[in-house]
């Protein structure tokens, strides 16, 4: 079964109309039937939003799970997570001014399996995040979960590299000009900069739109 025909049966094992859940959702009705048809996927934050309402685990909307309820992660006690639901913390990358994305290796770390599914395990990497400039959406020190892809559409939250060594993790808006990059900070001691094709004598290269964040227990 489809995530869309999943999203469809729970509609109607709860005997709602598409109007009446995409008004519950606060979508528009063409978009949920979009989704319950296929024709439109679905991000990992609808999946969660999705999974939320009907209570049932993003595993079970994805057909990785039989359970609607099934625990997201979970390995037996004495068990190790399998392989397949790690991926490399491959650097650090800057959460404030654009700083060098620092290659060093830390390990693996373990990720939704829906995640794994969907993307693909050797299309996700980690990154370590330095700086404050994007704490609403992740705080120094935690793992951003990337998705390795040059398709992004406004609002996302991309990797960035500028002149092949500086980087940074930015939410992007595409402009009459070029990409305007925003900090989603506490803080008021960062601004957006903007990206101006033709203008600007620097390389910008967008590597991945970030998933979500892991915040771990070490010390940076």
């Amino acid at each position: 079964m489809t995530t869309g025909e999943k999203i469809a049966k729970l509609r109607a094992d709860r005997n709602l109309s598409q109007a009446a859940l995409a008004e519950q959702l606060n979508i528009g009705t063409s978009t949920l039937g979009m989704w319950e048809t296929g024709k439109r996927g679905l991000k990992d934050d609808t999946l969660k939003m999705i999974a939320n309402f009907f209570d049932v685990s993003v595993d079970y909307l994805l057909d990785i799970s039989d359970e609607p309820n099934t625990l997201k992660n979970t390995v037996p006690i004495a068990g190790e997570i399998p392989e397949e639901y790690t991926i490399p913390i491959l650097g650090r990358i800057a959460a404030s001014a654009p700083a060098g994305l620092v290659s060093d290796y830390e390990g693996e770390i373990s990720i939704q399996p829906s995640s794994i599914k969907r993307y693909g395990r050797k299309d996700i990497f980690a990154l370590r995040v330095l700086g404050d400039s994007m704490n609403r959406i992740i705080p120094e020190g935690a793992i951003a979960i990337i998705h390795k892809t040059c398709d992004w559409e406004d609002g996302d939250i991309c990797a960035v590299t500028i002149n092949g060594d500086d980087a940074t993790l930015k939410e992007v808006t595409k402009t009459d000009r070029g990409i305007k990059f925003t900090p989603l900070s506490y803080s008021k001691f960062h601004a957006p900069w903007e990206y101006i094709k033709d203008e600007d004598e620097v390389d910008v290269i967008i590597h991945g739109v970030f998933l979500y964040g892991i915040i771990t227990t070490d010390k940076m």
